[in-house]
């Protein structure tokens, strides 16, 4: 390490500036030596360098006190574990859990982590890598795992996949207790769990390349022996008295196997039979309608049932050891005997047993009700056509209607003048002609156009059914001057209607009950003596009365009656509209027992009206 001293300056007397003097620096200065690295001031020498280094004076960059990089000092160190998961198995009888045995790779230099799942001959299943080389985060948090997080005896969960440690190699078993320190227990090597299926198909193997050794030995098909017997050759005698014995008759029970806590699954009802004859079970689900299932015959062919879910197993179920409140496996599937029949229940009485009662065969109920929601009306033709859609029929019949009645109503029309009651300014001035189609219950409105008004008329609705708030359509009753109507959001109030519907309601008093003539004779008859009164007080004797006169009449009296009734009262008193009649005619309406009757009969029908 060389370093020149600092240039010095000098400073001419005979000048305001200052310029520095530069002197070549000799060759051959020789630079003394300096005992501590951080004085500049001489050469620190290789061989002191090396001294420092060796005594651990001072750490300098390489010595052993200094730290490389975590990819430079674990470079190309990986740590290998075996390890294995289990996967139930509910589709064989000869395995209930599968065990997959895998090498898991952890990579110290960047804390990867790679599983490589073993390949397993004819195992028929998809094997190879399960797991890329990442870094993987703990189930519901953000750490990591590390090397401290894979003991031997230790799980870990990865993408729901429980993985046991199982064991290590010996070169992950030191590094592990020289640099992490961990002790005897955490790396000692423990045994891989009993694969019954990997034996199996392992012996199968050795049987079908006749290693040495092997057992050729095969089980022969119930069929098999059946044909042979057909053909002479004689058969074992085995258990052929429980056949002539018991014959055909078999012991019932119901089972039930509840499967909810695995996916999809739900709880089912089956019928399991139990052979005297030869000590066979047979196991038949119960269908029941509509439950989204396939209508399979069996769950299980007549055969011998094991007890520990091995085919080849000796210890099988006997007819003692079904009873009531008792459990079955029948391979991997934990079944409840619930119930049995009669004929069950009486043979184990001869033989000395009492079944308990049976048990109730109760079906989860649903927690959630299902209701039927009907979709919201999207605007496209009649709300009725949309709701055939939902019927459920992939080709729905067209909504039905009235035939009779469009028949009867065919072209009567009621016409109202309505305005719209609103708070705009503009709006006061509007005015509307309002129809009511009586033979489909439509309404259809026009605005007349006004000169200078601003507002272009034209159609205001078209021809279309409208419902009210409360979810009912409007009808021919709700069609009567002085309502208001809610349509679309605007409200209408009826003013006035033409001679035609004025007339028209009159005639049909059921479905317009405010046009009813006969029902207003009799309010007025019970008012008569109120009327005389009102008459004296307001000295109305030889007086006219126009329709706002009439009103305040009525008012005074105590009647409520809506703007319909008062124009029914008042076409009945001013049948030559000249606007005022005499108050005498009040008196004289109200004082008749049957009034208009002759006026009534001269009225048409709704039916001649229409034709007319």
């Amino acid at each position: 390490m060389m370093v020149q001293s600092p240039i010095p300056l000098q400073i001419n007397s005979g000048s305001n500036r200052s310029t520095p003097e530069v002197r070549p620096m000799a060759a051959t200065i020789g630079m003394k030596d300096v005992l501590d690295p951080t004085d500049c001031s001489g050469r620190y020498s290789l061989f002191r360098k090396k001294a420092d280094r060796e005594n651990h004076n001072v750490a300098l960059p390489f010595c052993p006190d200094s730290k490389l990089p975590s990819f430079l000092e674990h470079d190309r160190r990986v740590l290998l574990f075996k390890a294995y998961y289990e996967e139930d198995v509910h589709e064989s009888t000869i395995e209930e859990k599968r065990i997959h045995i895998c090498e898991l790779y952890f990579y110290v230099e960047d804390g990867t982590m790679e599983i490589i799942e073993c390949k397993q001959e004819n195992s028929g299943i998809v094997q190879g890598r399960f797991l890329r080389r990442s870094r993987v985060s703990k189930p519901g948090s953000s750490d990591y795992y590390e090397i401290d997080d894979l003991k031997i005896g230790s799980q870990i969960v990865i993408y729901s996949r429980t993985i046991h440690i199982a064991s290590c190699n010996e070169s992950t078993r030191e590094f592990v207790m020289k640099y992490r320190g961990w002790d005897e227990d955490d790396v000692k090597t423990l045994p891989l769990p009993h694969d019954r299926f990997s034996e199996s198909n392992n012996s199968k193997m050795r049987r079908e390349s006749s290693a040495p050794g092997s057992d050729r030995r095969r089980k022969m098909n119930d069929l098999k022996q059946v044909m042979e017997s057909m053909l002479g050759k004689e058969t074992s005698m085995t258990d052929r008295g429980m056949f002539l014995e018991n014959g055909t008759d078999a012991l019932c029970f119901h089972v039930l196997w509840d499967d909810r806590e695995s996916l999809y699954g739900d709880i089912q009802i089956f019928r399991l039979f139990y052979y005297l004859a030869d000590n066979t079970v047979e196991i038949m689900r119960v269908n029941t309608k509509n439950d989204g299932r396939d209508n399979f015959t069996k769950l299980l062919k007549r055969s011998k049932l094991p007890k520990n879910g091995r085919a080849s197993d000796s210890d099988c179920y006997t007819w003692k050891d079904l009873a009531i409140g008792q459990r079955v496996n029948v391979f991997g599937r934990n079944m409840l005997i619930e119930s049995c029949d009669d004929f069950t229940r009486q043979y184990y009485l001869s033989n000395g047993i009492t079944l308990l009662e049976n048990m109730t065969l109760q079906m989860p109920e649903n927690k959630f009700e299902i209701k039927r929601v009907i979709p919201p009306y999207n605007g496209f033709g009649t709300e009725e056509d949309s709701l055939r859609s939902c019927t459920g029929s992939l080709n729905p019949p067209p909504p039905k209607k009235d035939l009779q009645k469009m028949r009867d109503k065919s072209g009567v029309i009621l016409q109202f003048n309505a305005k719209l009651i609103s708070d705009k300014s503009d709006d006061a001035t509007r005015r509307f002609v309002l129809s009511f189609f009586m033979e489909d219950d439509t309404i259809a409105i026009r605005e007349p156009p006004i000169k200078n008004s601003g507002v272009i008329g034209g159609s205001f609705l078209r021809r279309q059914t409208i419902k009210k708030e409360n979810g009912s359509y409007f009808s021919a009753k709700d069609m009567y001057v002085g309502n208001i109507l809610n349509i679309v959001g605007h409200q209408f109030l009826l003013l006035n209607a033409d001679e035609y519907s004025y007339r028209l309601m009159e005639c049909d008093d059921q479905t317009f009950p405010f046009s009813d003539f006969a029902r207003l004779q009799d309010i007025l008859s019970s008012k008569t003596d109120e009327i005389k009164n009102y008459c004296v007080t307001n000295d109305l004797g030889t007086g006219t009365l126009d329709q706002d006169g009439l009103a305040k009449c009525c008012q005074s009296l105590g009647l409520e009656l809506n703007r319909q009734e008062l124009l029914t009262i008042w076409r009945k008193l001013d049948k030559k509209c000249k606007g005022k009649v005499a108050f005498t005619k009040l008196l004289k309406l109200a004082s008749e027992d049957q009034w208009g009757s002759e006026d009534r009969s001269k009225e048409l029908n709704t039916t001649d009206f229409a034709k007319a």
